[in-house]
């Protein structure tokens, strides 16, 4: 929200030297006594005119830049708040009886998310390294059982905890994408 502000402000700042320079420009000529020697010098014209297209582009070229900024943040959020709410889901699943290949799927899932961020924001200089290892973490509490319906040795408080640390992993890459 802070980058549109920013480009309103830009647009309204070059929007008022337009109108100034439009206004100045109308009155010299209708007054003859607008330059130091009272005479509108084409040069004088050229440079009102070549300023005005130059404010119009910085004003075009800056809000253009800080939208697409904008963009690339709402897209890498978007990503964080998918692998988010697919922790939210892992967690549900342990309040269900036998989900055992439900909540392997969603770990597969949130797997597959947290590769797909990373390939993302490989350029942009993120680091996902806590990120990878509370995914980690989270796996071998999540899946620490010997048969493949029977879920009742998992430790769920750590398995909650761990889930709770990579969420709280998620929204600390949200606030620094956010503050970039």
């Amino acid at each position: 929200m802070g980058q549109n502000k920013i480009a309103i402000i830009l647009f309204s700042i070059s929007l008022v030297v337009v109108i100034a320079l439009i206004t100045i420009l109308s009155f010299g000529l209708l007054k003859t006594s607008w330059s130091y020697n009272y005479v509108v010098e084409p040069i004088d014209i050229v440079n009102i005119l070549v300023t005005i297209l130059v404010t119009i582009f910085v004003a075009w070229y800056v809000t253009k830049k800080l939208s697409e900024e904008r963009f690339d943040k709402e897209l890498i959020i978007s990503d964080l708040k998918s692998i988010e709410e697919c922790i939210k889901k892992i967690l549900d699943a342990y309040e269900q009886q036998n989900a055992n290949n439900q909540i392997l799927a969603l770990i597969n899932q949130l797997h597959i998310l947290i590769n797909r961020f990373e390939k993302t924001v490989v350029s942009r200089q993120i680091k996902t390294n806590k990120l990878r290892n509370s995914f980690w973490n989270l796996f071998a509490a999540a899946t620490d059982y010997n048969t493949a319906n029977n879920t009742s040795n998992i430790d769920l408080p750590m398995v909650e905890y761990l889930g709770d640390e990579l969420i709280i992993e998620v929204r600390r890459i949200i606030a620094k994408v956010n503050t970039k």
